[in-house]
């Protein structure tokens, strides 16, 4: 619930940092770069070993930002802003092709290892640890809180570039802040739950629809979402698809990919 939350969280900044409805950590890529380091520290090095669970979440951090740096560089297009449709396409061509190095990776690997990362990175929970919960959720607190504390930041930041500089808003502070903190969120997330899609993007639009786009308000009700698509899912997954196993990521992908395409559809 914790990394649902999380995801949800990111989602909200994501979209309002792109002013694009469709962005996700999963779809822009966050997750498979942060997935691509865990997947090779796993295959190389011993992850059992204490000192490699504490780095986790830190260099999973490192590939997720590298990861959206990458994106938006590759976006670019000169004198122009960054086109919503084209982020997005290109987060999902980046993502593709960090997925396929993971791939490659992992046919090389011994059937334990292989084994543990597919279950992980599919989003199958049931091989969590309390060890790595320990260290990742005081991290996802403070990230929480700090996120909130820019509550008033991202409010002015949806508004256009005009006003928010009027109103006094150092724009490119507050838009690396957001970056982030929207990439912590779901790289912690990916190391806790593995590589789950489409909860930030489901969560977010749910938020606004009920409750509306003011931050104060949308930021903890998109964690309290997101906890609870997560947790409908998990459900689904051990409840009424039970003997299948099928993983949690998988049953929110199956929602998720749905109504994406017709976000996509009406968007464009």
């Amino acid at each position: 619930m914790l990394g649902g939350g999380s995801l949800a969280m990111s989602g909200v900044l994501l979209q309002t940092l792109t002013k694009n409805p469709l962005a996700d950590s999963g779809i822009l890529g966050i997750n498979a770069g942060a997935g691509l380091v865990i997947a090779i520290m796993v295959g190389l090095l011993d992850v059992t070993n204490s000192m490699m669970i504490a780095l986790m979440p830190f260099l999973a951090m490192l590939g997720g930002i590298l990861t959206i740096c990458t994106v938006y560089f590759v976006s670019r297009q000169k004198n122009q802003p960054i086109s919503p449709t084209r982020l997005i396409i290109t987060g999902v061509g980046i993502s593709s092709l960090l997925s396929g190095i993971m791939i490659s990776i992992i046919a090389n690997l011994d059937t334990s290892k292989t084994d543990y990362i597919v279950s992980w990175l599919s989003g199958k929970v049931s091989g969590g640890n309390w060890q790595t919960l320990m260290i990742l959720a005081p991290l996802l607190l403070v990230t929480w809180l700090l996120t909130y504390s820019q509550s008033y930041a991202l409010n002015i930041m949806s508004l256009n570039e005009e006003t928010a500089i009027a109103l006094g808003l150092n724009l490119k502070r507050e838009r690396l802040y957001t970056l982030i903190f929207s990439t912590a969120l779901a790289a912690l997330s990916v190391v806790l739950v593995g590589n789950i899609t489409f909860i930030g993007l489901l969560a977010g639009h749910i938020t606004r629809q009920l409750l509306g786009s003011d931050h104060r308000i949308s930021l903890p009700s998109s964690l309290l979402i997101g906890m609870i698509i997560f947790l409908i899912a998990d459900t689904i997954g051990r409840v009424f698809l039970v003997g299948t196993g099928i993983p949690t990521g998988l049953v929110v992908a199956v929602i998720g990919a749905p109504y994406f395409l017709y976000l996509m559809i009406k968007t464009t």
